[in-house]
């Protein structure tokens, strides 16, 4: 669940994989599935936008690149990434960038339906979040103070970005 400012260390188009630098010894693995290829084709010119999803075309060695630990490192694999950030909420996971809003099946429809009304009005623009199934009978206040949190969580981590250099450790979990 960390998330870390990686620079990209080469780029294999055979694994569909990239090889990234967290700054914890060995490469992390960043495959082209995890791959956030919205941000990936903004960062590109005019033509890029429309070619096909190739990882060798997104990612370039020496690229910085926000991602995010799926799976800690095992034996000799480094850890695997994805660059799709997300935030564990109490109430919720905070997905920044995502437009989609989902909340869990078990809750009846009723409550899904409540806490839906309840996210239109809560929620920031361009953030998408998936209620947990602990949301239930959650108060207005309760998911505003979680979804706060979680923004404020997000802004921190953008700030980062902008004034780290890579490889840099931008957020961790708390240790259990």
């Amino acid at each position: 669940g960390n998330v870390y400012l990686g620079r990209v260390q080469n780029v294999l188009p055979s694994m569909e994989a990239a090889f990234v630098d967290i700054g914890r010894g060995r490469n992390a693995v960043l495959y082209s599935g995890e791959v956030d290829w919205e941000a990936a084709a903004a960062n590109q010119e005019g033509d890029a936008k429309n070619q096909p999803r190739r990882i060798e075309l997104a990612l370039k060695p020496g690229d910085r690149v926000l991602v995010q630990v799926t799976k800690d490192p095992v034996g000799h694999k480094g850890a695997r990434l994805t660059s799709q950030v997300s935030l564990p909420g109490r109430y919720l996971v905070y997905v920044p960038g995502g437009s989609m809003n989902g909340i869990s099946r078990k809750l009846p429809d009723t409550e899904r339906a409540r806490l839906k009304k309840i996210l239109k009005e809560v929620l920031p623009e361009e953030v998408g979040v998936i209620v947990r199934t602990a949301a239930e009978g959650a108060t207005e206040e309760q998911l505003t103070l979680d979804v706060n949190r979680l923004t404020a969580q997000w802004a921190e981590i953008s700030r980062a970005v902008e004034t780290q250099q890579a490889p840099a450790l931008l957020h961790s979990e708390p240790d259990l």
